[in-house]
């Protein structure tokens, strides 16, 4: 079981540098081009998949009884991990293309600062 919170950990690392990437990503392009620059999407659904392998491990790790010290408040991060980029995704096709970029470039921010709390929550 300790593969599993090892992987749970890097993973939510991962999530973090990912979260910062794509915010700097979507702003350097939104600076540059005046939107979301092309691959950003790509980037935030692999990272969107990653969240959610990240949630099938914290769920793994629940049920073999290795739970965090605040397990409501860990839940509660690692739901809005996986929910905040879809969140965004739908926001972001109603508004202009810089809006888009808004959009994506907060949500990936978000998602960063969300994926480093629940990491900060679950160490023991």
């Amino acid at each position: 079981m300790s593969i599993v919170v090892a992987l749970h950990q890097r993973i939510a690392i991962a999530l973090i540098l990912l979260g910062l990437v794509g915010c700097a990503w979507t702003f350097v392009g939104l600076w540059r081009q005046g939107g979301t620059p092309p691959g950003v999407r790509a980037m935030l659904v692999l990272t969107e998949a990653l969240a959610i392998l990240e949630g099938v491990f914290g769920l793994t790790l629940y049920g073999s009884g290795l739970r965090p010290a605040n397990v409501l408040l860990h839940i509660m991060y690692g739901v809005v991990s996986v929910v905040v980029l879809p969140v965004a995704y739908l926001l972001s096709g109603r508004v202009s293309r810089r809006g888009e970029a808004y959009y994506l470039g907060l949500g990936s921010l978000l998602l960063a600062g969300v994926a480093f709390r629940a990491l900060a929550v679950g160490a023991r």
